[in-house]
């Protein structure tokens, strides 16, 4: 993993939707190629309900503009914490990674 992320640091979706995978393995089986964040809430919301069927679990998503904290990383996903109390793991792809702040407060 390429992003310089901190555990224990709050950080910040600028302006992409991102799936919320329920685990680390459901997360890693995805292939990286799959688009992970869209900017469309259309997109995303069937994205997850796609992954949700093929996997038989909850796949969710998170908005631009939300804040997470960093909880663990293993490979290419990253375990959150989002601010509606929601852990779950997310896909950080090369391409998307721009999308991502730390937040200073």
């Amino acid at each position: 993993m390429n992003i310089a992320m901190n555990i224990g640091k709050l950080y910040q979706f600028k302006k992409l939707y991102w799936l919320l995978y329920p685990s680390k393995d459901i997360a890693a089986t995805t292939p990286a190629t799959t688009a992970t964040a869209t900017a469309a809430a259309t997109a995303t919301t069937n994205m997850a309900a796609y992954y949700s069927k093929c996997f038989n679990c909850n796949v969710s998503y998170i908005s631009p503009k939300s804040i997470f904290v960093f909880l663990e990383k293993d490979e290419k996903v990253i375990k959150i914490l989002t601010t509606n109390g929601e852990v779950g793991w997310i896909i950080l792809s090369g391409f998307y990674k721009h999308d991502i702040e730390e937040v200073n407060q």
